[in-house]
């Protein structure tokens, strides 16, 4: 009895005991449920600064001395399709797995206005996540004036002593890769269109017109001056003569050789002459509205956007440690003391700042054609059509019905809606033309003018040419009237008509003509004898997923990192400054 009342007691305890722990670890599934997943914040955030940590390096490797900006204000950009294309980066994704705006992100270099140095913005653009890092440039190989890394009047860190140099030490980094597997989105354009960032961009010619243009410009003539002799004593000299022989085309005319047609019968066939006579009465006038969607498009106009930035700040602590020991053997004893000592150890911490920045923000706005009236996302317009009565054709808004009789010209006979009359032809020869009842040949003639000789289809006669010998002060006259003279004695002029003014023997006048000269508007592109003008069509790009397998490339100045490996690539940059 004892031994099985223990027994039963033992179980009732056992059950107890079971409840009370089923209802405590239900009591932690509910507590556990009830507390809030993991913040994985930090760990997006870390991939989007990995992603701009990674522009940032690339854009400043980029932006050599033959690559920066000269004038100060003057900025130099590289955006992340170009540092894709020229193999700077590697396309990175973002948390999602979605590519980054490839052509909002960029990195830029600006020369400073009031003070030396650059300033390296690197601007990254993924999904909903926007932001940008600021690094200032200073002294070493960015500065103007540096021989060999250092700068002579310290003229780019403002910190220096312009006693002092500055020079800037150089580090080794070592590249390495990790095989990145993701989705990358991929975009097209339909026939017609250029891809561009997300977007398709099509040109479309918007106006064209004549690109000839009437204007006025000056024009100078010229003829000889009239000779004053004078009071002049000249001696006439011998006119030198020479012969040529002058070669022009020949005129090509042409004669026309006649003869008689060869005549025939045949019936001659026309349409009949239709008479119509027309009744009009009023279309009946039925109103209908039709609907069409409207067209969108999309407009950007200026919208706040709020941002988180990262901002960190470094402050010094005192930190303690044991210095200047002595160790004492007293008695066959070892002591050892120490004094305490303290450094400053820097601790830096960082915290997120929400500020608020200007961007571009897209809105849908609706359009119709012309003729249609805008309600919400529709497009209406209301058509009046008008029908007739049978047996009458709608013309505007009148009906029409026409009675058609037929009739034919004189000397001929009506069938049906034909007429016939049977006539004489007239035929010739091959290479021959008829003209009545006559064929006609054109012949081609070559003549000369009066005094040229017929070669063929060339015209020829000699030709005397007359000129001054040597020492001649003055000439008169041309062709065979051409006198020449040497003054003896007292002097001679030249005069010119009004409106002409003489220099040496030669007058000369001025004059404004109306020429044609190739312009265009501003905004218009000459294009042969035409003013194109274009606008550029944009549309959405179709986008698509598709798996990817690259490589994501960094520089380090450890010999290893972790989940990296080393591509055995290396270069040189530049490290501290140091002023001495």
């Amino acid at each position: 009895m004892y031994s099985n009342e223990g027994k039963k007691g033992f179980s009732i305890i056992d059950l107890i005991v079971k409840i009370i722990f089923a209802l405590l670890f239900i009591f932690i599934l509910i507590w556990l449920f009830n507390k809030k997943m993991p913040n994985m914040k930090p760990v997006y955030s870390g991939i989007y600064r990995e992603n701009i940590q990674y522009m940032q390096n690339a854009g400043e490797a980029y932006f050599t001395d033959d690559k920066m900006p000269s004038e100060p204000g003057e900025s130099v950009r590289l955006t992340l399709d170009d540092m894709e294309k020229l193999n700077l980066v590697v396309p990175f994704v973002d948390k999602d797995g979605n590519t980054c705006d490839t052509n909002a992100s960029y990195v830029s270099i600006t020369k400073l206005e009031n003070e030396d140095g650059y300033e390296l913005k690197t601007n990254l653009v993924c999904g909903s996540e926007s932001s940008y890092v600021v690094k200032k440039l200073g002294c070493h190989n960015y500065c103007p004036s540096a021989i060999n890394g250092k700068c002579p009047a310290c003229n780019c860190d403002k910190k220096c002593d312009c006693e002092k140099k500055c020079e800037v030490t150089k580090v080794t980094e070592y590249q390495f890769r990790k095989l990145v597997k993701g989705t990358q989105t991929k975009y097209s354009c339909s026939k017609g269109y250029t891809l561009k960032g997300t977007k398709c961009v099509k040109t479309v010619l918007k106006d064209s017109k004549s690109a000839l243009v009437k204007k006025t410009e000056t024009k100078t003539y010229t003829k000889p001056a009239t000779l004053v002799k004078g009071d002049s004593k000249l001696k006439q000299l011998t006119t030198v003569t020479s012969t040529s022989t002058d070669t022009k085309d020949a005129t090509k005319g042409t004669k026309t050789e006649t003869i008689n047609a060869t005549s025939g019968t045949k019936t001659e066939t026309i349409n009949a002459t239709a008479n119509t006579s027309t009744s009009t009465v009023n279309a009946t006038a039925n109103n209908s509205t039709s609907t069409i969607n409207a067209t969108s498009s999309k407009q950007n106009y200026t919208c706040q956007k709020t941002k988180t930035e990262n901002q960190c700040s470094t402050s010094y602590v005192s930190q303690a440690y044991s210095c200047d020991c002595k160790t004492t053997i007293v008695r066959g004893v070892s002591t050892t003391t120490c004094n305490t000592c303290y450094t400053s150890v820097p601790v830096q911490s960082c915290r997120d700042v929400t500020v608020t920045y200007n961007d571009t923000c897209t809105k849908t706005v609706y359009s119709c054609p012309s003729g249609y009236t805008l309600s919400g996302q529709k497009c209406n317009k209301t058509t009046t059509t008008y029908s007739c009565p049978s047996g009458y054709t709608l013309s505007g808004q009148k009906c029409n019905k026409s009675t058609t009789t037929y009739s034919c010209p004189s000397g001929y006979t009506l069938s049906g809606q034909k007429c016939n009359k049977n006539v004489t032809t007239y035929s010739c020869p091959s290479g021959y033309t008829l003209s009545g009842q006559k064929c006609n040949k054109n012949v081609t003639t070559y003549s000369c003018a009066s005094g040229y000789t017929l070669s063929g289809t060339k015209c020829s006669k000699k030709v005397t040419n007359y000129s001054c010998p040597t020492g001649t002060d003055v000439r008169e006259g041309s062709g065979s009237s051409l006198k020449c003279y040497q003054v003896i004695e007292g002097t001679t002029s030249y005069k010119c008509d009004s409106g002409w003014t003489l220099s040496g023997s030669t007058c000369s006048k001025t004059e404004k003509v109306k020429v044609t000269v190739k312009e265009c508007k501003k905004g218009y592109k000459l294009e042969g004898n035409k003013c194109n003008l274009y606008s550029t069509k944009t549309a959405k790009a179709s986008s698509k997923k598709v798996d990817t397998t690259y490589y994501k490339y960094l520089w380090s100045k450890n010999k290893t990192v972790a989940g990296y490996e080393a591509t055995g690539n290396t270069r040189t940059v530049n490290g501290k400054e140091i002023c001495k």
